[in-house]
């Protein structure tokens, strides 16, 4: 009974452990596309169209016909280069009218100065660039959920956006400042690790060491 159970359980272990190795190959396929989509059209940038539909990190355009409002959110416990701050998040209003988000990047504290100096520069040119992100309700599983009461922020929602700034926002899409001639030191890929390869092969030697366990210890029972 005991050798039947522990067969079992290393039998699940395995099972598990390479389904996560698969996944993990699924998801590195999927990060090498957007990796890709980032460097082709990094290289000419089309002019933003809210009626054409775009895949996650396209480098686009944007006109400055778009307007930026003042009423700044920041993205919680964000990284660079091993230091913890946050992203600077501007509502884009047309017309009047809200229509989306963009991350303006990195900042190391809440001071609504360094914005400023970001926003002067993008008014000083004629256009800026921005990759694409889709503007979703879809909050990744270890995210913790926005405290909107507290004006705590740890994703961009579009139901979360729509209730803090008490408006309908008109695009499927929020964007997030790629343009070296206003950030010079930006880096588009810097928060897409790509970690995968290790990640599969680590679940896969784990599922390879269950089943290696499960028939030591099946030759000692049977010894």
């Amino acid at each position: 009974m005991k050798l039947r159970s522990l067969t079992f359980v290393f039998i699940l272990i395995s099972f598990v452990t390479f389904i996560l190795g698969v996944w993990q190959l699924y998801r590195l396929n999927w990060k090498n596309d957007l990796i890709d989509n980032i460097n082709n059209s990094n290289n000419a940038p089309k002019n933003f169209d809210n009626n054409e539909q775009y895949e996650e990190l396209i480098t686009v355009s944007l006109s400055n016909d778009f307007d930026f409002i003042e009423n700044l959110i920041f993205l919680e416990s964000k990284t660079q280069q091993g230091r913890v701050g946050y992203h600077a998040v501007l509502p884009l209003t047309y017309n009047d009218n809200f229509f989306s988000v963009i991350n303006l990047g990195w900042v190391s504290d809440k001071d609504p100065e360094k914005i400023k100096n970001i926003l002067e520069e993008i008014k000083n040119q004629d256009s800026f660039y921005a990759y694409t992100r889709h503007l979703v309700d879809k909050r990744q599983f270890f995210v913790p959920e926005n405290q909107l009461d507290d004006n705590v922020w740890f994703s961009i929602l579009k139901s979360d956006l729509e209730r803090h700034y008490k408006s309908n926002f008109n695009s499927r899409y929020y964007f997030v400042l790629f343009d070296p001639r206003i950030k010079p030191d930006i880096n588009p890929l810097a928060f897409l690790r790509n970690n995968h390869l290790n990640y599969s092969i680590t679940w896969f030697l784990l599922s390879l060491s269950s089943v290696i366990m499960l028939l030591i210890i099946r030759r000692k029972s049977n010894g």
